[in-house]
């Protein structure tokens, strides 16, 4: 685990310089420093060389999440489906955009955070190292949500959502959460790097 006065310190150069940086900046350098690296840094799985899925979970954070899950799921009948929300098994199922045999999801509603998603879901899931589960997120959340899961022992591949009517200034704010949550993650040792691969 990282030392906390080191990071604090660094933590702080490094947001000073972050900070001269972006004053001076166009919006779409702004986009380009902060949300570019986050919503390209995962490509969609190759389905075609992975095979069916085991599993497909979805995290709690918008519709776009759940509808794509549910696109998959009806592609991919045999598959798994596990989502982490709050919501009840009735409102998942809405989400998901109908079609789906309810006995076919199992729902995660204790987690309130991605580190408890992760630990959570592996629980539920109880994964073998042969099977392959798709993670359905935000591309934004992907590398946090990743991280996190393979901290749990979990190893998900990526599926990221991308959603094209977000605001500019909402994806932005995103973006600035998940830096920052990548950030306190790693401090906490709730992941072993600051990127997965």
């Amino acid at each position: 685990m990282i030392k906390a006065s080191n990071f604090v310190l660094n933590a702080t150069a490094c947001a000073a310089l972050a900070g001269v940086s972006l004053i001076s900046a166009t919006p779409q350098r702004i986009n380009n420093i902060l949300v570019t690296p986050l919503e390209e840094r995962f490509q969609r799985t190759d389905l075609v060389s992975m095979g069916s899925p085991t599993g497909i979970i979805a995290l709690a954070g918008g519709a776009a999440r759940f509808a794509e899950a549910g696109r998959l799921a009806r592609h991919y009948p045999t598959a798994r489906l596990l989502l982490s929300d709050k919501a009840t098994m009735t409102g998942a199922i809405v989400q998901l955009g109908g079609g789906i045999d309810p006995s076919r999801v199992e729902l995660e509603t204790r987690s309130n955070n991605t580190y408890e998603d992760a630990r959570f879901c592996a629980d539920l899931a109880k994964p073998t190292p042969q099977q392959r589960w798709l993670l359905v997120t935000s591309a934004l959340h992907m590398s946090r949500a990743l991280a996190s899961f393979r901290a749990a022992g979990f190893n998900v591949k990526p599926w990221p959502v991308y959603d094209q009517k977000l605001p500019e200034m909402t994806k932005l704010s995103q973006a600035l959460h998940e830096w920052l949550g990548l950030l306190v993650y790693r401090v906490l040792g709730r992941t072993d790097r600051l990127f997965p691969t």
